[in-house]
């Protein structure tokens, strides 16, 4: 006589457990294939975080060129240089604002503004609005001109040609090596497909100006107007900057 007590399994049990086996089965098997798939995905996106592409620039600040970085989700950073040098013919100006007399004055005088900058972009709203700041290299920025009258000018019964006056040459030089930047973009910075369009606009910090004064001929007491010049100027410390890039996306 066989003691030994046996547990016979319902006959649901026995009908159900081969197809719920099964069941886990290929359940444990797609959830190993969906996570093989995503694996390549994650890499992927890490990948893209570090696509750059080549910026061309045109605006206030001349002509230039830059290179950005997506470092990260929504974060952005570009090194570029930026080249303005220009002539300006003789146009009308009044210098009544500045201490002087207010007869019509025509000037003509040359900018230069070379700079190089590094620029950090925190872009939202689908990577399409950035909050931009960062720092600018200003080695050479200076604006000269010369003013002579546009007209003669009478005393008494003396008439006085323009050139028998004399003229007034000044320059205007921001001494500061470094300027902060802050401004607002829009547009991608590393394009999604292979180009971009982006508008930024700011202001750089640029600290006062010195002023020089020198006149010549009639005019030579005119350079006690140096101090009244640089006095009006003291306050003009923040340069708006408005840029056109096209950035072409390599990787």
């Amino acid at each position: 006589m066989n003691n030994r007590l046996q547990i016979r399994k319902p006959l649901l049990f026995q009908f159900f457990f081969p197809k719920i086996y099964l069941i886990l089965v290929f359940l444990g098997l797609s959830m190993q294939v969906i996570a093989q798939d995503q694996a390549p995905k994650k890499a992927l996106i890490r990948f893209r975080e570090w696509q750059y592409a080549l910026g061309v620039t045109l605006g206030t600040k001349g002509a230039g060129a830059d290179m950005a970085f997506r470092i990260r989700p929504h974060w952005h950073i570009r090194g570029g240089i930026n080249y303005l040098q220009t002539s300006i013919g003789q146009q009308p100006f009044d210098l009544g604002s500045f201490g002087l007399n207010d007869n019509s004055w025509l000037f003509s005088g040359k900018i230069r503004q070379h700079s190089a900058e590094f620029l950090v972009d925190y872009a939202m709203i689908h990577e399409q609005v950035r909050l931009v700041g960062g720092v600018a290299i200003h080695p050479v920025n200076r604006i000269n001109g010369t003013f002579v009258l546009r007209d003669s000018v009478q005393f008494n019964e003396v008439k006085i040609a323009p050139n028998e006056m004399g003229q007034i040459a000044g320059s205007i030089n921001y001494s500061h090596f470094f300027s902060p930047y802050l401004g607002i973009g829009l547009g991608r910075m590393v394009p999604w497909k292979r180009l971009s369009v982006c508008l930024d606009a700011g202001a750089y910090f640029r600290g006062s100006p010195q002023v020089s004064l020198k006149a010549s001929g009639l005019l030579q007491t005119n350079e006690r107007n140096q101090a009244t010049l640089q006095n009006n100027l003291q306050n003009k410390r923040i340069w708006p900057a408005l840029n056109l890039r096209v950035g072409l996306r390599f990787l």
